[in-house]
């Protein structure tokens, strides 16, 4: 009886393996017809979402934060050595892997408020589905209301840090890591080290003294995000700590909410503000 009731429940494995491979075929022919990308290659981008989805989940479960960019750049880094000179190959092909990573970890946030509200996994996974369609129909048109042309992308009025970012990396695979300076190559190298004594020192070291090892995903983002992204998230830790200190009964009820408001109005505000500029008004 409870083996039937959690079926009932829980997304068949069926729905899985048919869903991946639908999906994994509908990449590799978008990738080939609109970017030319060769298909060993975009199968290679399709398994490297796997393992990178995996590295985003768990980012997420320690931070709350998901590293897009971050999944995105060992994608650059895998096709700079395989195709350097081929620079949209690099570019889709890390966006493939990053948004699957980012896919992936959201949906775990998903899931937890789910649980939370009494949604069934099934019902949830209807319901993504359901989604991707809705998405699609209001997403594509709200971007090019907002940017019409491409050519606005990186100038004052949508500087798209990340977006360049990922240009950068791109145009560096194509020119070789020997045009990188002496500087940037030891940071490559240093950080690489500290990820790796800080994830032996999280399995080596007693159960008391493991919890003041940092969080090497927190240490990464710190790196590959901007400053006014950190310095947002300490004022708002510090803010959640101080009032649970302060009003623990109000905190734990309202601490949540309030972030969560500030954190959507913000975007939302955002996206209205560009709206308005596009059209004219500001």
């Amino acid at each position: 009886e409870l083996s039937r009731s959690m079926n009932a429940i829980e997304v068949p494995g069926t729905w899985f393996a048919g869903g991946f491979l639908i999906a994994s075929c509908s990449t590799l022919v978008l990738l080939h017809a609109g970017f030319s990308t060769e298909w060993w290659m975009g199968g290679l981008a399709v398994v490297l979402s796997f393992f990178l989805a995996i590295v985003a989940c768990r980012a997420t479960g320690e931070t709350d934060i998901t590293p897009i960019g971050a999944m995105g750049k060992i994608t650059q880094l895998s096709y700079g050595i395989i195709a350097p000179a081929e620079t949209t190959t690099n570019l889709v092909t890390a966006s493939v892997t990053a948004g699957a990573a980012a896919s992936a970890a959201d949906l775990l946030t998903d899931l937890k408020s789910g649980y939370l509200l009494g949604a069934n996994p099934r019902k949830q996974f209807i319901a993504q589905f359901l989604g991707i369609f809705a998405g699609s129909l209001v997403v594509v048109p709200a971007f090019y209301l907002v940017v019409p042309s491409a050519d606005v992308l990186g100038g004052p009025q949508f500087p798209a840090p990340a977006a360049q970012v990922w240009k950068g990396v791109a145009e560096l695979m194509r020119a070789g890591l020997s045009s990188l300076g002496a500087t940037e190559r030891w940071a490559l190298a240093l950080g690489g080290m500290a990820g790796i004594l800080i994830v032996l020192l999280e399995r080596r070291l007693p159960q008391g003294v493991r919890r003041y090892v940092p969080s090497a995903m927190g240490l990464g983002l710190a790196f590959v995000i901007p400053f006014w992204n950190i310095l947002s998230m300490f004022v708002g830790a510090a803010a959640a700590w101080a009032g649970a200190k302060l009003f623990r009964p109000s905190a734990e009820r309202y601490t949540i909410p309030v972030a969560s408001g500030v954190i959507a109005g913000e975007s939302l505000m955002g996206m209205l503000l560009a709206a308005l500029s596009t059209a004219g008004l500001m």
